[in-house]
């Protein structure tokens, strides 16, 4: 195998070069570069290989540790982008588990800092919302354990009903909201004794 040609990807990335063969061109970082001291010529194809592989794991985790400086993000947010950027399974994976060892990626992390930032919503929306994310139930269940809807809901009810008349359709109204809002029947029919409303 010999490298026929070296020459920088992007004038904005100097650690990014385009590396021709006589096989094909690839894509490799400056630093394996120098690691495997690759240069023009006959090169170990196993040793290429091996840089090849490398080369993808290090430009793959600088891009996941970009797209992570902005805000905390879920192990399946960070694949599902990867994946995006045509990374296969592997350099994927490899990404992910350094990432954690960093500490980087942690969906407990993320999963309290999500509900902090969210005190209004109910438990079924913080779920939904998790879910969607990626995060997985074990860390739900340690999470959500300890929520009360009772009182967001109590709070969401007296907004809601701020300078209305209470009567039927005003009820009807407040529970669609609370039910839109994920609240259980349970929780809106405890607030609404609360609220003093005689019948629900």
């Amino acid at each position: 195998m010999k490298i026929l040609a070296i020459k920088l990807n992007n004038k904005r990335n100097t650690n990014i070069f385009n590396v021709k063969t006589d096989e094909g061109e690839y894509v490799l970082h400056s630093d394996i570069i120098v690691k495997h001291s690759l240069s023009l010529g006959d090169v170990d194809e196993k040793i290429f290989s091996l840089a090849v592989n490398e080369s993808n794991t290090l430009i793959a985790t600088e891009k996941a540790m970009k797209y992570l400086s902005s805000k905390l993000k879920t192990e399946q947010q960070l694949k599902d982008y990867l994946y995006k950027q045509g990374y296969h399974k592997q350099t994927v994976n490899a990404v992910i588990e350094k990432l954690k060892d960093y500490g980087l990626i942690d969906d407990s992390k993320f999963a309290k800092s999500y509900v902090r930032s969210n005190p209004n919503f109910s438990k079924n929306k913080l779920k939904q919302k998790l879910i969607s994310f990626g995060v997985k139930q074990n860390i739900l269940d340690d999470i959500l354990c300890d929520i009360d809807d009772g009182e967001t809901c109590l709070k969401d009810a007296s907004k809601f009903m701020k300078n209305k008349e209470l009567d039927t359709k005003t009820k009807e109204k407040l529970t669609r909201h609370l039910v839109s809002k994920g609240y259980g029947y349970d929780t809106i029919k405890s607030v609404f004794n609360k609220l003093n409303f005689d019948e629900f």
